[in-house]
Order: structure tokens, then C-alpha cells, then sequence
């Protein structure tokens, strides 16, 4: 179980993260994201800066955060479920998108940690529901 809601908390963080940070602060977010203090920016290279579709992204980023957190306190399997499934519906295909235009990416080193961050974000909520079952299934007996 300690597994589980650790892999629940690093979602609500890499989703909150980025959604507060899109949501909030629209411009900064697309001429710095990811930034991690290598001097990657990856949104502005893929076109112009629109204001609504930058703030609609961190608010469905917030959405995932938020899903997140409810499931966090109200800790039952099928919350558990829906969190991990709906975490892969956006990252599977956000992942295939920038696997297919990976030279959207500038730089071999964003290139690596772009496709790592983002399978990251598949497998988690798989090993999620991987481990979903057999906790509650222990639980159980």
C-alpha cells in the first residue's frame, strides 16, 4: 500500500508541477519549460505562444493533480484505478505524439529526458494498476 501512495504522490507532484505552473503563469511556462536549471525549454520550439491553450493545458494538468490527491484520501481500489487510467489516457498518447516528432526536440540531451519524462508518466500509473489488484486482493483475504 505505501508503494502505491507513494507512486499516487509522485503523480500529484509531476501533474501539479507543471499545471499550476502552465495555469498560472502562461508566457513563463512556454518560454522555460522544463527548465531544471540545464537550460531546456521545449514548448516554445513548437510554435507561437497561445495564451488560452497554454492555460487549458496546466488547468488539465491541475485536473490530474487534484484526481490525485482525492484518491490520496479517499485511498479505496477503484479510485485508485480511475487515477492510474486516467494518468494514462493523456501520457500514452502525449508520449507516441513526441516519440513520432522527437525531432521537435533541439538538443540529443532533450531528446533523452523528454521521452524518459514521458514514459515515465506511462509506466508509473501501469505499475499502479499492476499492484492495485494484488494489494487489495491481500487485503481481502
Amino acid at each position: 500500500m505505501k508503494q502505491i501512495k507513494f507512486l499516487l504522490f509522485f503523480l500529484l507532484i509531476a501533474n501539479a508541477i507543471p499545471g499550476i505552473w502552465a495555469l498560472f503563469f502562461p508566457q513563463n511556462f512556454y518560454t522555460s519549460f522544463p527548465h531544471l536549471g540545464l537550460g531546456l525549454h521545449w514548448i516554445d520550439t513548437m510554435g507561437a505562444f497561445n495564451d488560452h491553450l497554454i492555460r487549458d493545458v496546466g488547468a488539465f494538468f491541475c485536473a490530474l493533480a487534484s484526481l490525485s490527491l482525492f484518491t490520496l484520501n479517499r485511498f479505496e481500489e477503484g479510485t485508485i484505478r480511475l487515477t492510474a487510467y486516467a494518468n494514462i489516457v493523456f501520457a500514452l498518447p502525449h508520449l507516441i505524439y513526441h516519440i513520432i516528432m522527437i525531432n521537435m526536440f533541439v538538443t540529443m540531451t532533450d531528446k533523452i529526458i523528454g521521452i524518459l519524462s514521458l514514459a515515465m508518466a506511462v509506466i508509473i500509473p501501469v505499475v499502479i494498476v499492476l499492484m492495485v489488484g494484488k494489494e487489495f486482493q491481500k487485503t481481502n483475504l
